[in-house]
């Protein structure tokens, strides 16, 4: 099922209880303290890298978190080489929401050296696992991400870890999908744009193919062309319009025609000594390649947007073997909807009784400040066809910037839903 506003993706779901990742630390990067070479020292210590990639200059682990730690890469490109390894053990259900940038099963690293990346180790037939040490980035490849790293892995546990060199960015703007209690450290999140070389080989720009199959009218190249010959594009993918807020949730828009969401950087820098590109984000319909907008990746101080948390408690509905849910749109007061689909969350409840939303499955609209009107029912959904709406309600709120808003529609069995308070589902 497409849930359009499901991101955060359920891992390990039944699986027994295990070992459990702990969360990434707040700076992304290993605890080690920071290096004190000179940062215009660009040049990898592994002669193996490549030192240039889309124009930009390769840096080691070490000298991007360095730059990371002084706040340098907020909205800023930067190519890095490394070896790369990650892990997933089994984890317990975590028992709280889990925004898009955290990590709360899983180890994985970038790191300057290949035993540094090693996280298995097997011995006497027994496989052990640990989480990263020393200096390292631990990468989230999203979505949006051109290349798809298990592809050069070797497979295994023990595997090798891959010779990568990625270009990346942090401050994503899906920091805001996160909690506020966790929000400093998703910001820290180092995002990867883009594969761009690995084991030994250049890696070409290619559009990931991103949730539901898409066949998009316009090509990559094309979509290149229109952002204009003066930026490098690092990452291009085509999405339903009404999942790009779940990339960038400054854009909300509702439907399902496509637009591709690009980022690039300026193909020259304004000095050799220079270590990142700004990043520019564009929007682009697929099916005029017309440019809708476009602003810079990081950031605005006064982008002080609301949090939105719905959930839906359905009387008389047994958990959770049947094909309905929960619907919603919200719209905005001049009658923009601007999200419409599946109350984000999955299924949870008791014989007689099914909440849909809430959790760690979940997900909040991100919404600047301002009134809206939400509406909520119920449909069946079956392999994609929506069935006939019923027992719906709507409410009006007035959302301040910075709110933190929890609303459930509660369905009495049979009858028209009503919206009371609702305990957040981030705790």
């Amino acid at each position: 099922m497409n849930r359009a506003r499901l991101w955060a993706i359920l891992l390990a779901t039944g699986l027994a209880a295990g070992c459990m990742a702990s969360p990434r630390p707040a700076t992304s990067p290993g605890s080690a303290p920071a290096t004190t070479s000179s940062l215009s020292t660009v040049q990898p210590g592994d002669a193996t890298f490549p030192s240039e990639v889309a124009g930009l200059p390769v840096l080691t682990v070490a000298q991007a978190v360095d730059l990371l730690r002084l706040g340098k890469l907020d909205g800023q490109a930067v190519a890095v080489a490394g070896y790369y390894e990650d892990v997933e053990p089994p984890c317990p259900e975590p028992g709280r929401y889990i925004g898009p940038l955290e990590s709360w099963c899983a180890f994985d690293a970038l790191t300057d050296t290949r035993a540094g990346a090693q996280l298995c180790e097997t011995g006497s037939n027994v496989t052990s696992c640990h989480q990263p040490t020393g200096t390292y980035l631990a990468p989230f490849f999203m979505s949006e991400t051109s290349g798809n790293a298990s592809s050069w892995q070797t497979g295994g546990a023990a595997g090798e870890p891959a010779a990568l060199v990625v270009i990346g960015h942090t401050g994503d703007s899906r920091q805001w999908q996160c909690t506020a209690a966790t929000q400093g450290e998703c910001a820290n999140a180092f995002v990867v744009d883009r594969i761009a070389w690995a084991q030994g080989q250049d890696v070409a720009l290619t559009a990931p193919q991103t949730g539901t199959p898409t066949t998009p009218r316009m090509t990559l190249a094309q979509v290149a062309a229109v952002v204009g010959p003066g930026d490098n594009v690092v990452t291009g993918a085509a999405f339903r319009a009404g999942d790009i807020t779940a990339v960038d949730p400054r854009w909300t828009f509702a439907g399902d025609n496509l637009v591709w969401l690009v980022r690039s950087v300026v193909s020259t820098a304004p000095s050799p000594a220079v270590e990142t590109r700004p990043e520019t984000v564009w929007l682009v319909d697929d099916a005029t390649g017309r440019v809708i907008d476009s602003h810079p990746l990081k950031l605005d101080a006064t982008y002080q947007p609301a949090r939105l948390w719905q959930t839906a408690t359905v009387h008389g509905l047994d958990c959770c073997g049947t094909n309905v849910t929960a619907f919603e749109r919200v719209e905005s007061n001049d009658g923009t909807v601007v999200y419409e689909g599946i109350v984000s969350g999955s299924a949870s409840g008791t014989p007689g009784v099914t909440t849909f939303g809430g959790g760690y499955g979940s997900g909040p609209l991100v919404l600047p400040a301002g009134r809206y009107s939400i509406t909520t029912w119920l449909a069946t959904y079956d392999r994609g066809v929506i069935g006939t709406p019923s027992d719906e309600c709507s409410i009006r709120v007035a959302l301040q910037p910075l709110d933190n808003v929890p609303l459930n529609a509660d369905f009495p069995a049979g009858h028209a839903c009503t919206f009371k308070p609702a305990p957040s589902p981030s705790p």
